[in-house]
């Protein structure tokens, strides 16, 4: 993961944590997913790029009053192949049938397109913008717009 992604500026740009320093924030990261799956808040999987068995990226589902909300991050040398579309689609399909669960949901910066056109190849639908939504202290120290997605059952 540090190595990978946590580091990469480039890759963290529209995240809501800067890039790690240091491999010690990327391993405090992994015991928060771990502790957050063990109470059910949150659950993190990390994606495996299959032809070359390297770490490709990760995604998460949150819990949240509104549904699941589904975020993601993906290393530079992966970018482009559609492995991003596939997780988030394998993820939000298999949620979508879980009791209980109606709702799946992602933002992403209204600059970032290439998030956007992951959440429409994996099948989620534009909703609107949300006005001074998320901080992305990579790009502002003020709350920025995003685009919201969503699939339904």
């Amino acid at each position: 993961m540090f190595s990978t992604w946590a580091q990469d500026p480039e890759v963290t740009r529209y995240l809501a944590w800067s890039p790690h320093k240091d491999i010690s924030e990327s391993e405090a990261h992994i015991q928060r997913s771990i502790e957050a799956w063990n109470s059910g808040a949150s659950f993190v999987w990390l994606i495996e790029h299959q032809e070359t068995q390297r770490l490709a990226g990760s995604i998460a589902a949150r819990n949240q009053e509104h549904g699941i909300n589904i975020g993601y991050v993906l290393a530079r040398g992966f970018w482009g192949r559609g492995l991003m579309a596939e997780a988030v689609n394998a993820v939000a399909a298999w949620f979508i049938e879980q009791p209980g669960v109606e709702r799946i949901w992602a933002t992403c910066d209204v600059d970032n397109v290439a998030s956007a056109r992951v959440l429409n190849k994996a099948g989620f639908q534009f909703e609107g913008i949300l006005r001074r939504w998320d901080i992305h202290p990579n790009v502002s120290t003020r709350r920025r717009d995003a685009r919201c997605y969503s699939r339904i059952e």
